[in-house]
């Protein structure tokens, strides 16, 4: 990141009450979302996170917040993650300049599928200009360590936060100008 003002990457297990007690300082927020890897899961997110901004990351495509909110990312596709980091090291990750090898084949398709976790993860983490939090099943999860990701037993320390009705307003006016009419619709 080039920006001067600093911000954190959060690690929590996935425990009920660190998420309930978020949602609580946060779900009147704009400045909040929660992003998930597929539809699927968002029903489950919601249990939690009462916002109407909780997207998909397909729909996140696009969006920005000031605080992103992770659940179960990497969890959800463990063995899908281990796959993706497997023969990775810490040490590989501090090369300034990475080699980029195509394929020995152009039909062999089976690394295809890790593109999308991949990218997936890449996209979700960006829509965060400042801050990151994610709830994950399994927080010792291997692409989590060599993220050097540490769960963090410390309480919820963000400030109760709560938009004016403009600003949902607009919130929901910007949604549906991209497309988001799901999440515009919660909001109205």
């Amino acid at each position: 990141t080039i920006s001067q003002d600093n911000g954190e990457v959060i690690l929590y297990g996935d425990e009920d009450k660190k998420k309930n007690e978020l949602n609580r300082r946060t779900q009147q927020s704009t400045q909040f979302a929660v992003i998930v890897t597929d539809n699927i899961y968002k029903a489950a997110a919601r249990l939690h996170f009462k916002t109407p901004l909780v997207f998909s990351v397909q729909e996140a495509k696009g969006l920005e917040y000031e605080n992103v909110i992770l659940v179960n990312f990497v969890s959800n596709h463990e063995a899908e993650f281990r796959e993706i980091i497997n023969g990775v090291s810490a040490a590989d990750l501090e090369k300034t300049e990475l080699d980029y090898n195509r394929a020995s084949s152009k039909y062999d398709k089976d690394a295809e599928i890790y593109k999308f976790f991949i990218n997936s993860f890449y996209v979700a983490i960006t829509r965060a200009i400042k801050n990151i939090y994610l709830f994950e099943k399994r927080s010792n999860q291997p692409a989590l360590q060599l993220l050097q990701l540490q769960e963090s037993k410390k309480e919820i320390l963000v400030a109760e936060r709560k938009s004016s009705r403009e600003e949902w307003l607009e919130e929901a006016h910007r949604l549906e100008e991209q497309g988001k009419y799901e999440q515009a619709e919660q909001i109205r």
